[in-house]
């Protein structure tokens, strides 16, 4: 009979055990990957007004931007993919990514890089990309000052392509950016271009030229859609030299995966 009751208690103790992601985050099909672990793409879902879209594929992702990590108080609890959080695992959270998924992070504070497997929702803080486990975040140097600039680069994602998502809201494009269509592109064979990243999400795509729109230097920043990839480019420049020096602060801002084209 006492062993009973201990179970029971022990079971309703299990069932009522705090997830890391928020309610609003909805779970859909399930599948199993070779690798171990569990796939899943989720969702949209809306957290402090702001809504996130979960990415089919992560291929070709990358992105600068803020990390933090998150440590004891979630060790043990249930991960949005539905693991189990350890904090002395090389994992992590991002928004968006498909879990499981491989990235590289580097710190570009120090040039310090690890490999981390995504299997986490978050953070879900202004700015911030990559939610880091503690050991990950010691491996990178950043446990004193809590963050860091960093750079998210895909390795391998998990493919959700066909997996079936309810409610997800059509993103409102950002007025102030035209796509640029391939035809017009192909008028300007001989001008010069400097790439800085290339996306399987034009919601992504849009997103890095937003931001880049800011600062008046990257004021040509556009995309590109050349099949079903999205490309972030600065220019035309009349000159490749032009384009070099564009090339250089870019690289010097953090993007250092920028290149030099023609098209």
């Amino acid at each position: 009979m006492r062993l009973f009751v201990l179970c029971t208690i022990l079971m309703l103790i299990a069932s009522c055990a705090p997830t890391r992601y928020p309610d609003s985050y909805q779970q859909s099909t399930v599948l199993h990957l070779a690798e171990g672990g569990i796939v899943k793409r989720g969702n949209a879902y809306q957290v402090d007004g702001q809504w996130y879209y979960p990415l089919a594929t992560g291929e070709a992702y990358d992105e600068v931007g803020i990390a933090s990590w998150y440590g004891e108080k979630f060790h043990g609890l249930t991960t949005a993919n539905g693991e189990t959080y350890n904090m002395y695992a090389m994992t992590a959270a991002h928004t968006t990514l498909p879990m499981p998924s491989l990235v590289r992070v580097t710190n570009l504070e120090n040039g310090k890089s690890v490999t981390v497997r995504v299997n986490d929702r978050g953070p879900f803080v202004k700015k911030r990309i990559i939610d880091l486990s503690y050991a990950a975040a010691k491996a990178l140097g950043m446990i004193q000052h809590g963050t860091a600039r960093v750079r998210v680069q895909t390795i391998k994602s998990a493919d959700v392509g066909n997996e079936k998502v309810k409610g997800r809201p059509v993103p409102v494009p950002y007025p102030s950016i035209t796509m640029a269509e391939p035809e017009k592109a192909r008028e300007t064979q001989k001008k010069a271009y400097v790439q800085i990243g290339a996306f399987s999400s034009e919601y992504n795509a849009i997103k890095m030229v937003r931001r880049l729109k800011q600062h008046d230097k990257y004021a040509s920043a556009q995309v590109m859609s050349v099949g079903e990839i999205y490309r972030v480019r600065l220019g035309p420049f009349e000159a490749t030299k032009d384009a070099q020096v564009m090339l250089s602060h870019l690289q010097a801002s953090g993007y250092t995966s920028s290149m030099v084209i023609h098209d």
